[in-house]
């Protein structure tokens, strides 16, 4: 017998399944999932079936073009010859209306046969959390949270520890996981204990019997597992936070909500944040150009979320979304929206919003929706609500209305602070490791503290700061060249500090000011920010770095 690889004398065979959402488990609940076209389509087949006695629809055909492909013509052209060939590919599925689902077993191109909106998102993942051996892990693909949408897929064919991968819990979702299943009694291993691999995002690959009673008792399995058992302590934190696709139900009645929040009469948690890409533009910007439900572009020196909402309030609810992606913001060096020093952005990327929806949070950000789990929200403002608790080493004075700009308040606070502090605003240091440079700090304390300042009209923008913090003590930390020119810096304003390139920095301070706010808490932060600062105040303190945040009074 060949084991689980699809030979014919097999029990088992390599599948891919995946459970179907807002399904009746009746055939004709189950014909509803298809995807219509497919569904209507001359060339696929549809029947009512039953496996075990279980209602199931079956479909099968040819997927792809009956003409020639795409690259024929240049085909000929380069050789003469005349590929008569098309693209064509089998696909099939089986919906099954089991307990527990339905499910769909899918063959070939078989995934595309299913109404996306049916698919159950993330039930690969929360079966393989619950069954997978978190030692012997062979693959994790990962989103970066407030990254430029950066995928990450790392691989180690024989397997290690979750905690070999360096994934971090807080701003880092991940999307898929391979490795070896654990916990399960099923086809494959029913008579003789046997571990083999699976591979789980929104579906899940996985060896399921292929005789009808065998693939009914391997799903009843699958459904007490991801219903009963709790996931692997070492993976739980992987379910609590999770991007949505667009085919997600709940994304269309986020977005109602959002659009309605588009209006300055009722805006909500809503403010304007700046897109990743954009953030290395942020000092040179002095003016932007905006075109939002407009055919021209207008220039503006300044730009708030005023200036969004005055353009897409006034249309009918479901068009705003639609106007902001077709729109565009775009950053200018020059006040007169000429020196174009960042790319066109699409409007929607520049919104931060959170909203609760069916007794769970959400939030968009960059473009995205993100479901965040009551625990994962539940730990990490307890977190943060001890770090905004801990005493301030330096008192950093209140910022008087007379200073407009951050630099102003840099300044006059370096002179406040006891001891002789250096103000390096917009200071930055090149080295061989980091040719375009890195800001090391606004202020350098007197005892070598590192403080980074921000005011912004919300708690959206925060999240720059706190990965500029992150990024300035790892380059200062790793880079000796770094620290002597940070010196150099240092001794063009001051004769008398006692920096030491010598000596590694070992503390960071985050100063925040939120303008309206009178006193900056972990409350009064986006979601998505608190999950910006904790992932760099754990970056920092693994580093052996202590961190402050200290709200600055208004």
């Amino acid at each position: 017998m060949v084991d689980a690889t699809g030979d014919s004398k097999s029990k088992a065979r390599r599948s891919t399944l995946y459970r179907l959402i807002d399904t009746e488990s009746t055939g004709a609940g189950l014909r509803e999932a298809l995807a219509d076209y497919y569904a209507s389509h001359e060339d696929f087949t549809v029947e009512s079936t039953e496996i075990d006695g279980v209602p199931a629809i079956a479909i099968w055909g040819i997927v792809g073009k009956k003409d020639r492909t795409d690259w024929s013509t240049a085909f000929k052209s380069l050789t003469g010859k005349d590929a008569k060939i098309s693209n064509r590919a089998a696909a099939g599925a089986i919906m099954i209306g089991v307990s527990g689902g339905p499910y769909a077993l899918t063959f070939g191109m078989g995934h595309l046969l299913i109404d996306p909106s049916r698919i159950d998102p993330g039930f690969g993942l929360s079966f393989s959390i619950r069954s997978i051996e978190p030692k012997l892990i062979r693959q994790v693909t990962r989103n970066i949270l407030d990254s430029r949408a950066r995928v990450d897929r790392s691989t180690v064919p024989g397997g290690q520890s979750i905690r070999g991968f360096g994934i971090e819990s807080y701003g880092e979702i991940v999307s898929r996981l391979a490795g070896t299943l654990e916990k399960a009694s099923m086809t494959f291993n029913r008579e003789k204990p046997k571990k083999v691999g699976i591979a789980a995002a929104d579906s899940l690959k996985i060896p399921l019997g292929v005789k009808p009673a065998d693939l009914i008792g391997d799903l009843h399995e699958i459904t007490r597992i991801t219903q009963t058992s709790s996931p692997v302590p070492e993976l739980g934190f992987i379910d609590q936070i999770r991007s949505l696709k667009s085919s997600n139900k709940q994304v269309s009645k986020l977005e109602t909500k959002l659009s309605q929040a588009l209006s300055s009469a009722d805006r909500g948690p809503l403010a304007l944040t700046l897109p990743a890409e954009c953030e290395e533009h942020e000092h040179a910007t002095n003016s932007y150009r905006i075109k939002i439900a407009s055919e021209r572009f207008e220039v503006l020196e300044e730009l708030n979320i005023a200036d969004v909402l005055e353009r897409v309030e006034s249309l009918p609810l479901g068009e705003r979304m639609d106007a902001l992606r077709s729109g565009y913001i775009q950053m200018c060096s020059d006040a007169d929206g000429r020196d174009k020093v960042s790319r066109q952005i699409k409007a929607h990327k520049w919104l931060a919003f959170e909203a609760g929806l069916d007794a769970g949070h959400y939030f968009y950000h960059q473009g995205r929706w993100f479901e965040v789990g009551d625990n994962y929200l539940d730990f990490l403002q307890s977190r943060l609500d001890e770090v905004f608790a801990r005493p301030a080493s330096i008192r950093l004075p209140k910022w008087d209305s007379r200073w407009a700009e951050e630099e102003d308040y840099n300044r006059e606070a370096a002179k406040a602070i006891p001891g002789g502090a250096v103000c390096l605003d917009r200071k930055k240091i090149h080295t061989k490791q980091h040719p375009y440079g890195i800001e090391a700090c606004d202020i350098i304390g007197p005892n070598n503290e590192l403080i980074h300042v921000k005011r912004a009209s919300s708690s959206a923008p925060l999240s720059h700061l706190f990965a500029q913090g992150w990024t300035s003590i790892e380059a200062l930390r790793a880079d000796r060249e770094a620290r002597v020119k940070l010196l150099a810096r240092i001794r063009q304003r001051s004769n008398t500090h006692a920096f030491d390139p010598s000596v590694k920095p070992k503390k960071l301070i985050y100063g925040i000011a939120i303008k309206d706010d009178a006193t900056v808490s972990r409350g009064n932060l986006f979601t998505f920010s608190q999950v910006a600062l904790m992932r760099a105040i754990n970056a920092l303190e693994n580093a052996d770095v202590d961190v402050e945040v200290i709200p600055i009074a208004q």
